[in-house]
């Protein structure tokens, strides 16, 4: 659970800075084994291999674990003060970044990087980077601008910019504001660098992904909600539907 510092405080941090980091959010125990796992998917037969990066999408489909993640009480309540309550889950993927690969773009991520016309007000979405191998300037660690998320117009990909990197121990979860311009750096070590991904949009959103069929991430109503298997209840003038 997210405990310190407090979801108040993280809320707030991605408001003001477009970003909040939270070490600690999986203990040394469960993020090895998780790490274990993504190692096998990666080198898988769901491992999907692009210039940039390899990726295993739809983790929930790949263990409990992955499932379990989702439902975390503290994630959930940063999740819920900043895109609302019944928020969906926009995309859920592992990404491993290995040692040479190019140098990613700057960019804001969905539903931000598909308006013709940048909006402002709200959150619209979020990306969640849970780090399970450590992340470092040597190895392409996420680069952010701070307060970038406040800009009107897009990030040119090329540019250089003033920029922080998120730097951080297995098992940390770097919030971010969807309009928060941000990149991979160079992996210049001779180690891959893995994580997982989570994606959330506000509840009238359209996902990247569409819902998926019945199976046992949806063990929940809260879960069903979440993945847009099935809508939450509706009320007019305050009476449930």
């Amino acid at each position: 659970m997210i405990t310190s510092p407090s979801v108040a405080d993280l809320t707030a941090e991605v408001e003001q800075r477009g970003f909040a980091v939270r070490p600690g959010f999986l203990d040394a125990a469960r993020c090895a084994a998780l790490r274990e796992h993504a190692h096998r998917l990666v080198n898988g037969e769901h491992a999907l291999h692009y210039p940039k990066s390899t990726r295993v999408w739809d983790l929930y489909r790949h263990g409990e674990e992955f499932v379990d993640l989702l439902e975390d009480p503290g994630l959930v309540a940063v999740l819920d003060g900043l895109l609302g309550e019944n928020h969906l889950l926009s995309d859920y993927s592992l990404n491993v970044v290995r040692p040479g690969q190019p140098v990613d773009g700057w960019h804001i991520d969905y539903p931000l990087n598909e308006m013709p016309r940048r909006v402002s007000g709200s959150t619209l979405g979020l990306q969640c980077v849970l780090a399970l191998d450590a992340f470092t300037t040597a190895n392409g660690g996420t680069q952010l601008v701070p307060a970038s998320h406040l800009r009107k117009e897009r990030p040119d990909p090329e540019a250089e910019l003033d920029h922080v990197v998120f730097e951080a121990e297995p098992g940390t979860l770097l919030v971010m504001a969807a309009s928060t311009w941000h990149r991979s750096g160079f992996n210049s070590s001779d180690s891959p660098r893995s994580a997982v991904l989570m994606s959330f949009v506000e509840r009238w959103v359209r996902p990247m992904t569409d819902p998926p069929e019945a199976g046992p991430w949806g063990r929940n109503d809260a879960l069903r909600v979440r993945l847009g298997m099935q809508r939450p209840p509706e009320t007019i003038n305050g009476v449930l539907i």
